[in-house]
């Protein structure tokens, strides 16, 4: 979770801009792991090479049927058990394997939540995805635009990877992280409702 917080200047005199502060985290992976000596045969690889490139001992793979949503859901329940529950008024999902090209994840995300009205929207940036989703976070809580911010950064390449592809196999998994936290409240107030979300696929 991500909130706002007012901060004094080394004088203490007078306030200094404020700055977002990220206060819980927490992610979700599925049970199915794939270590580098799972991967096919066929591409002539082994543990050694694969880690050597890249750093990747093993990535994980949803079960057939499990989406970028369900994964999405898992991690950003758990950042608000960890952020005491506390109210949130804006959710961004960060992915670029959504469940459906529209409406948008964050605001049905936000409806399995029980966060119905808040402001939602989703960021698409690959692998920076939660970073540029936390670079907005920031942003909409240094402007005033939100109290308190659930960041859900999600993705199921397994879905979309060609099985024969070796580069991007050896990189790819699915898995979900989530962060947020309060900030002040403003002037204005943008809502969203995902409750109508399969009405338009």
């Amino acid at each position: 979770m991500l909130r706002a917080e007012d901060q004094l200047t080394p004088s203490a005199t007078r306030p200094a801009p404020p700055a977002a502060v990220l206060e819980g985290l927490a992610g979700y992976v599925p049970a199915e792991v794939v270590a580098n000596d799972g991967l096919p045969s066929a591409w002539g690889i082994d543990d050694a090479w694969v880690h050597r490139r890249t750093g990747i001992r093993e990535r994980r793979r949803a079960a057939p049927g499990v989406s970028t949503g369900e994964l999405a859901l898992e991690a950003g329940s758990r950042a608000l058990v960890v952020a005491g529950g506390a109210p949130v008024d804006t959710v961004i999902v960060a992915t670029s394997t959504p469940d459906r090209p529209m409406p948008a994840m964050a605001p049905h995300l936000a409806t399995r939540l029980g966060l119905g009205g808040a402001a939602a929207w989703d960021v698409s940036a690959a692998c920076s995805g939660f970073l540029y989703g936390l670079a907005t976070a920031a942003g909409a809580l240094l402007c005033g635009c939100a109290d308190r911010v659930l960041l859900v950064a999600a993705d199921g390449y397994s879905t979309l990877l060609d099985p024969e592809d070796r580069s991007a196999g050896i990189v790819f998994g699915d898995g979900a992280g989530a962060g947020g936290g309060p900030g002040s409240r403003a002037a204005s107030s943008p809502s969203t409702s995902g409750a109508t979300a399969r009405v338009t696929t």
